[in-house]
């Protein structure tokens, strides 16, 4: 069982009030750059002339990754028209990434679109301008003007209803072929939930950040009568399960009351 530790924070801010990203390829802890240099060629092998840039982001881009804990999330800007971007390959990939390196905990295989990268419709524009390090091609997101803590920065708000209706189904119906796969939706969602609560509070608090212990810890700031209630859902994040008896009555707490406070803070149905 992985223990609650006050891990990670927030990003700086400016004197404009712009979010500083902090991530770069010179932090790269010499132990993650073989896993990001294979991600990377595995991106040119499989797309070739069509691959725009690839993208390292979360704790790895930041030079904080811990062993056992951390994934390499990335993401791929690709010169194909959606439907023609196939990710068939990237479960094989991401198994074979585990096996010959068993510190890394999951790798992120993602590619969108130039349209996609800076549509602030769809909300890759805040990663990339926030937490990514372009590792090949031409960094899309210099195109990308500077953004505040608030809801100009906020991108999990808009789904997490549909999400948390979804993962309920999951769970009743059954979805999942085995409990594995049952861990990882857990983990998923609550991983939703406590990034969906900070943005609740982002602009309040004039931070921006997507670690889940800072999350939490502003979350429960501002909402102390529902800072038991997050702080489940970050254990579960940490120490996923897949009994459904105990996740969803948990979740439908979180569907009856986060879509209304979203509605209240963002005046966004």
């Amino acid at each position: 069982m992985k223990k609650i530790e006050n891990i990670g924070g927030y990003l700086e801010i400016d004197k404009d009030g712009f979010i500083i990203k902090s991530a770069t390829q010179e932090k790269f802890q010499k132990k993650w750059k073989p896993v990001i240099e294979e991600i990377k060629q595995a991106y040119i092998e499989h797309f070739g002339g069509d691959l725009h840039s690839v993208y390292i982001r979360g704790s790895v881009a930041k030079g904080e990754a811990v062993d056992n804990l951390s994934d390499v999330d990335t993401i791929a800007i690709v010169n194909l028209p959606k439907d023609k971007i196939d990710l068939k390959w990237s479960e094989k990939f991401s198994t074979k990434i585990d096996s010959k390196y068993p510190f890394v905990n999951g790798v992120e295989i993602v590619a969108g679109t130039p349209e996609d990268a800076v549509s602030k419709n769809r909300g890759v524009h805040i990663m990339l301008k926030t937490q990514a390090v372009c590792i090949y091609g031409d960094d899309i997101s210099e195109k990308i003007g500077p953004l505040k803590p608030g809801k100009e920065s906020a991108q999990h708000f808009r789904g997490i209803q549909n999400e948390l209706l979804d993962t309920v189904d999951f769970f009743e119906n059954g979805w999942a072929e085995n409990n594995e796969e049952r861990e990882e939706r857990c983990s998923w969602i609550m991983k939703r939930i406590l990034r969906t609560g900070f943005e609740l509070v982002m602009e309040r608090e004039q931070k921006y950040t997507r670690d889940l212990y800072p999350s939490y810890v502003s979350f429960a700031k501002h909402y102390p009568s529902k800072k038991y209630d997050m702080y489940e859902a970050l254990e579960l994040a940490m120490n996923p399960i897949h009994d459904s008896r105990v996740l969803v009555p948990f979740l439908r707490l979180w569907i009856g009351w986060l879509p209304g406070e979203i509605e209240r803070v963002f005046n966004f149905k």
